[in-house]
């Protein structure tokens, strides 16, 4: 019942950050507890099959907790993994995914251990809401777990400082100029996000989300340029919408340059301010290196296929240069940026080609350029392939599909209906591109039977 304090052992964890105990013959979940922890729990909701509590006691720790190094770990809903070790962290990536593959898909195949590098400071991005304090002025910071309430703070372990000191002198600024945060309940204020991004040698592009554009940003920007050189770039994006989509449709450069270039895989990418990129980079370099051993090595190249392509930077990435290679995106900025990218990097138009659209026109596209795509990529958003894409690839049979996934169970789901169109799931490795956090990354790479 609720509020009833219950005695229970953490036996599992959930993507989520949920650990799972049972009492009383129902699942019961508490927030920042570890697998092997015994522990004291309240009740605070109580459901037909499964309850959720919180830990007001731990009465025998588990090997796996360690200490938080963040202030505010426990209220941001960032990280949901601070409180165990990084070890056991890559333990339970990996079966997050071999659990989702055998459970959802009904597939038994090879999942090799989770791939990993720096745990601290690896994010290139971030994405700071702004919102008015009780006494109305701006502050930022990171949404608390399942709510739009912002937790503040004044560094977080996930990225460079600079990016806390420049959140921290904008919210400053906005307040001395008068600008004010936008109020997401009362739909007023300026003042929406804030987003930057960070290549290899430290420069900065920054966008300013704005609910409408005013005379007094150009102060705003105008004072971040001359306080951080390291800003070669200032954006305004302007959202007039009333939900919690971060960019709107129209963005225009107001200081410095249109665009960000930065490495990957030795390739160079120029990102605009809403251009999809891994915002960890070395482990981004892993998991295409990783997709790049699938595709075979043949003297006159394959032809490749590369749906979701967004900038171009998976497809660039793994291809080679006698590869004939073809992206597809529905994101026009996003083609615009591939074809410069491809550029950018010597590919010639007699191989490459970087088409706006769905995949039904990324493969008739590609068969009219370059033949019948042999390897099919694929890297969807969380939601997975919807059928009409799976009916697409399988259609247009290719020797191979490799499957890169940000979700374990849309993955699952996804490669077990490959499986019935002829495709035999040969192997998964997990990438932990999201350290700390409860995201894993995957790459599957499917072969079709003959």
């Amino acid at each position: 019942m609720k509020n009833d304090i219950i005695q229970l052992e953490i036996t599992d964890i959930t993507p989520e950050g949920f650990g799972v105990g049972r009492s009383g013959g129902k699942v019961v979940f508490v927030p920042d507890t570890a697998i092997g922890d015994f522990i004291e729990a309240k009740i605070l909701k109580e459901l037909k099959n499964h309850s959720f509590a919180k830990a007001e006691s731990i009465i025998t720790p588990s090997a796996d907790r360690v200490a938080s190094d963040c202030e505010v770990s426990a209220k941001c809903g960032g990280c949901v993994f601070r409180h165990i070790s990084y070890n056991a962290e890559q333990k339970l990536k990996k079966s997050f995914v071999s659990g989702a593959l055998s459970r959802i898909g009904g597939l038994e195949i090879p999942v090799g251990e989770t791939v990993f590098g720096f745990e601290h400071e690896y994010r290139n991005k971030v994405q700071y809401p702004f919102a008015p304090d009780a006494n109305g002025k701006c502050i930022f910071g990171y949404y608390a777990r399942r709510s739009h309430r912002i937790v503040e703070h004044k560094k977080c372990p996930l990225q460079d400082k600079i990016f806390t000191d420049i959140a921290a002198f904008c919210a400053e600024t906005a307040n001395r100029l008068g600008i004010k945060a936008y109020d997401e309940a009362g739909g007023k204020g300026i003042l929406r996000h804030l987003v930057m991004r960070k290549n290899r040698r430290g420069e900065l592009l920054l966008c300013l989300v704005v609910a409408e554009n005013t005379k007094t940003l150009e102060k705003l920007a105008s004072a971040v340029k001359e306080r951080f050189f390291e800003v070669i770039g200032i954006h305004i994006n302007i959202n007039k919408r009333r939900d919690n989509v971060i960019f709107g449709e129209k963005t225009f450069c107001l200081f410095g340059k249109e665009t960000l270039t930065d490495t990957l895989c030795g390739k160079s990418f120029e990102l605009s301010p809403r251009a999809f990129y891994q915002v960890n980079a070395e482990m981004a370099e892993k998991l295409y290196n990783k997709a790049a051993s699938y595709i075979p090595k043949k003297e006159e190249g394959s032809v490749i296929l590369d749906l979701y392509c967004g900038a171009g930077t998976i497809g660039l990435c793994v291809a080679g240069g006698n590869d004939k290679l073809c992206g597809v995106e529905i994101i026009e900025d996003a083609v615009v940026n591939a074809r410069k990218n491809a550029k950018l990097n010597q590919r010639s138009e007699e191989n490459t080609l970087f088409v706006c659209g769905d995949a039904s026109v990324g493969v008739k596209k590609c068969r009219e350029c370059f033949g019948n795509p042999e390897i099919i990529i694929v890297d969807p958003p969380r939601k997975g392939l919807d059928i009409e894409v799976i009916n697409t690839v399988v259609s247009a049979s290719p020797e191979r599909v490799i499957y890169i996934s940000c979700d374990p169970a849309t993955l699952a789901r996804d490669c077990a209906e490959l499986e019935k169109r002829g495709y035999k799931a040969q192997e998964a490795t997990p990438f932990d591109l999201f350290p700390r956090t409860g995201h894993v990354e995957s790459v599957v790479c499917l072969v079709r039977r003959d």
